[in-house]
């Protein structure tokens, strides 16, 4: 069950390291992809554990102070669970409610996971195009590439992964796809939506994953994305359409 929980950790930052994936990164978090955030013991998903209401935020900055993750309204991040590492960071976030174990707390309409990891920019990213339409055009082709689809499976298998929609607004690249490889903790769907962008020369990824039993609705997955990558954005004063998909694009030319 660890083991299977372990999975799930990397599989989140997997979806965060996809550019590291298309720059030839490695050593993230330990570089084998062995070690990496055990949510089994998260109050997200278990039933035995539960953080104090004192201990909830919905802000945490991360990578020495370089970028602020901010939850979207009723989320709080799981204090537990999250990592903060001179390599990166992955913040894991869930309903208030959900990690009290009260539901007097704040909580969203509709639960969901939400995951937010951050990456150092690769040095050479500077030799990126500055237009952003030929930045994000980049990004869309590398994402539907079979080294794109492999970067975001859980398992680095691009036969795992399907494309259900992929969508650009505000320079970020927000990507809803489905994988069907093992390692996902049963309680959620296996759709998820994705968005790419960079805040502060960091690489951002940040993500919404419905649960099993409780779907999003049409284009609701979407729309807490874009909330929640609004919270960040406004966390950072990064005001709408800065902060692109640049930094993640170098090694596709390569």
């Amino acid at each position: 069950m660890v083991n299977k929980w372990k999975c799930c950790g990397r599989a989140a930052l997997r979806a965060g390291m996809v550019l590291s994936v298309a720059l030839g990164l490695t050593g993230c978090f330990g570089g084998s992809g062995k070690s990496g955030p055990n949510l089994s013991e998260s109050p997200i998903f278990s039933d035995e554990r539960a953080t104090p209401r004192e201990s909830l935020m919905r802000h945490k900055a991360v990578m020495g102070g370089a970028v602020t993750i901010a939850a979207p309204k009723g989320f709080c991040i799981d204090a537990s669970s999250y990592q903060d590492t001179e390599t990166g960071a992955f913040i894991p976030i869930g309903a208030c409610a959900a990690l009290t174990k009260n539901p007097a707390d704040p909580k969203p309409p509709k639960p969901a996971f939400l995951t937010a990891t951050v990456l150092p920019m690769p040095l050479q990213a500077t030799a990126i195009s500055d237009d952003p339409n030929i930045r994000l055009r980049e990004a869309r082709e590398f994402v539907q590439s079979d080294v794109g689809r492999a970067a975001l499976s859980r398992v680095g298998k691009a036969d795992t992964v399907k494309l259900l929609d992929v969508k650009t607004a505000s320079g970020v690249l927000y990507v809803r796809l489905r994988d069907t490889s093992e390692g996902l903790p049963a309680a959620l769907s296996n759709t998820t939506w994705r968005a790419f962008l960079e805040v502060n020369g960091r690489l951002v990824t940040a993500s919404a994953t419905a649960f099993a039993e409780q779907p999003f609705g049409q284009g609701k997955g979407y729309e807490l994305l874009r909330e929640f990558v609004a919270q960040i954005r406004k966390a950072n004063k990064i005001s709408k359409g800065a902060g692109g998909v640049k930094g993640w694009l170098d090694g596709l030319r390569n």
